[in-house]
């Protein structure tokens, strides 16, 4: 009986009855964004990282998802009413979602109006059209009626980049955008969308604008890539306060109180509805402020304040309490994002990135409990088996080995000038194995103070993923050939027939190569497209993160090809890293160039059997 269970099992092709549900997104994405970040009439905040639209409640530390894209999101608009916001993405056929923040579902969806991306977008004052900008090389103009998905107006833009669009709230049928070097004033008459060029005269110097807000009497405010606000009377300058702000003014918010103005310098300012004065806010000298912190987005809403920055974070401020920002939420920025592992006996997962942080969170508590800045990109990480130590791969070919109670450093080693790709300590705590794009995997003894005693040198390419044997005795790894090759340890002496390696049985299998992942590989595909996989023994089902931005689910072992899976889209790039929490509860996910951390609840499939499954959104099946 047990054999032909087995035999059942290898030869079963279908999807597991298993699920994973997002619970949590580390990140917000500030990276060449700007005015992304809202509060909605829920006093939610809502944003959006990579491919999902993010909508935080700060009271109760929960979050909702809006799913509706399959790209990376790069603008957001919000309806006057703050309960429905439109959210445009990249790709070649991009496309705005119009969504409700309450029930995070789909009111309508845009199409055919751009190519590349959609760059800024804007609701009208009644709420009844919608106003957005393309990524296309004429950068596009396009006014909707959006409840209708149809194209009311369109026209060429600019002949170089929009930063931002608005519509006059007290003249219905009135627009300005600005830009490189430009503001434009636009009228809409029927189909037509008409522009004039705003005259800059000798008031002030003709330059780059980044934001812009319409105000009463036929006024507009401006912020400039100076630190300038320029003020506008129709067409013509006519004032210009300045260094309103030390640097570039990046986001201008308008509200019953006033304007709220966030700059490259780090600062928010407030300003009364005639555009003066009233207080202003370094983030920079916040407990959580750092030197070069730059704010893209701010939002104003009676006694609080919203600010985005450049570097993933968000800031929370109350007005009345201004010395004092909160940071809500942050992330991972600047290059990729490839280092993850997770603690052997707690609900903890670590990462590091290009950034060169390595970011220590509470899977429980969905919070950062520690950060450590180190001098190189991070490219991999690994909890030794009590989780004391923590080992950091670096990009320059070192590693570091950190004490995980305080961060500090045991030892800096580099025996490798490439980057360190992939580490792995040995099950009885007695080895680190280190792999590097030089295709060798160094093997170092904890207790000597990692000192070298082994080396596995029959790669014939760089190193990608590593897995101890459960007694310590024993290495396979994956190379960028496509290769799985077998160690004895310590000593690294390759193992090439079959008898030597039949009955081993590995702690962990993050292996893509081999007869028991053969099923993960779908057709016309390059040994890098899978970036990831960890198996969960437990429930017989192996996670895989690939570069098309999906996070997938088979049954494990994997032996057919066609075999069928769950997939879950999220990440708007390449997954490059997955993980299952230390108890089986969660799987981590990590998207390379969106800079974000995915945990996703695992529903096992006696949950799903016990009357949960219809209230679960559904991984599609393929």
């Amino acid at each position: 009986m047990g054999k032909w269970l087995l035999a059942y099992i290898m030869a079963d092709r279908t999807a597991p009855h298993c699920q994973l549900r997002l619970e949590w997104i580390y990140g917000y994405r500030g990276h060449q964004c700007r005015n992304n970040l809202y509060y909605t009439a829920g006093k939610e905040v809502v944003y959006f990282v990579a491919g999902v639209g993010v909508v935080y409640n700060t009271r109760e530390h929960t979050q909702k998802f809006y799913l509706g894209h399959n790209d990376d999101i790069i603008s957001l608009g919000l309806h006057p009413e703050r309960s429905l916001v439109a959210t445009g993405q990249v790709g070649k056929e991009p496309y705005i979602c119009v969504w409700d923040t309450f029930s995070v579902q789909t009111i309508s969806v845009l199409k055919d109006g751009h190519s590349h991306g959609v760059a800024c977008l804007a609701f009208s004052a009644d709420g009844q059209r919608l106003a957005s900008v393309g990524l296309d090389g004429k950068n596009t103009v396009c006014v909707w009626d959006w409840k209708k998905g149809k194209i009311l107006a369109t026209a060429t833009g600019h002949s170089d980049r929009i930063f931002d669009i608005s519509w006059d709230p007290f003249q219905q049928n009135r627009l300005v955008s600005c830009g490189v070097k430009h503001i434009k004033f636009w009228a809409l008459c029927g189909n037509a969308l008409t522009p004039k060029r705003g005259i800059f005269g000798k008031t002030g110097d003709l330059q780059t604008i980044l934001c812009v807000a319409s105000a009463k009497d036929d006024v507009t405010y401006s912020g400039a890539l100076n630190g300038d606000i320029y003020v506008w009377k129709g067409l013509n300058l006519m004032r210009t306060v300045q260094a309103a702000h030390g640097a570039g003014i990046f986001s201008m918010y308008a509200c019953e109180e006033g304007f709220a103005t966030g700059g490259r310098d780090g600062c928010v300012r407030l300003w009364d509805v005639d555009f003066k004065p009233i207080t202003k806010i370094d983030l920079r000298e916040a407990e959580q402020g750092y030197k070069g912190l730059s704010i893209r987005s701010v939002c104003w809403r009676a006694d609080r304040i919203l600010a985005g920055t450049q570097d993933s974070e968000i800031f929370e401020v109350m007005v009345r309490d201004r010395d004092k920002p909160l940071l809500i939420i942050q992330g991972h920025c600047e290059g990729e994002l490839w280092a993850l592992d997770v603690h052997p006996k707690k609900p903890l997962a670590v990462t590091g990135s290009d950034d060169r942080s390595v970011r220590l969170w509470s899977l429980a508590d969905h919070t950062l409990i520690a950060r450590c800045n180190m001098e190189e990109a991070v490219r991999s990480v690994a909890f030794s088996h009590d989780g004391s130590q923590l080992a950091l791969g670096m990009k320059d070919g070192s590693f570091t080995v950190l004490r995980v109670r305080d961060m500090t450093e045991v030892v800096h080693i580099k025996d490798r000038k490439e980057v360190i790709h992939e580490m792995k300590f040995s099950p009885d705590g007695s080895y680190l194995a280190v792999g590097s794009n030089d295709g060798l995997v160094d093997v170092y003894a904890v207790a000597q103070r990692y000192k070298k005693v082994g080396e596995c040198n029959k790669s014939s390419s760089f190193i990608t993923h590593l897995d101890w044997s459960i007694d310590s005795k024993f290495l396979q790894s994956n190379d960028g050939a496509g290769e799985r090759l077998f160690y004895r340890m310590p000593i690294g002496k390759h193992l090439t027939t079959k008898e030597e390696v039949k009955g081993i049985h590995w702690s962990s299998w993050t292996s893509v190569i081999g007869p028991e992942v053969s099923g993960i590989w779908p057709k016309y595909t390059n040994i890098s497209d899978v970036n990831s996989v960890d198996a969960n023994y437990c429930s017989a089902v192996l996670v895989a993160g690939d570069d098309f931005g999906l996070v997938k689910l088979f049954r494990f072992p994997c032996l057919k090809k066609g075999a069928k899976f769950k997939k879950y889209i999220g990440h708007s790039a390449h997954v490059t890293n997955v993980h299952w929490s230390h108890d089986l509860q969660w799987v981590l996910t990590t998207g390379g160039s969106d800079h974000s951390v995915f945990q996703w609840k695992f529903l096992p499939e006696g949950i799903m059997n016990g009357g949960l499954e219809t209230s679960i959104p559904q991984g599609t099946v393929y």
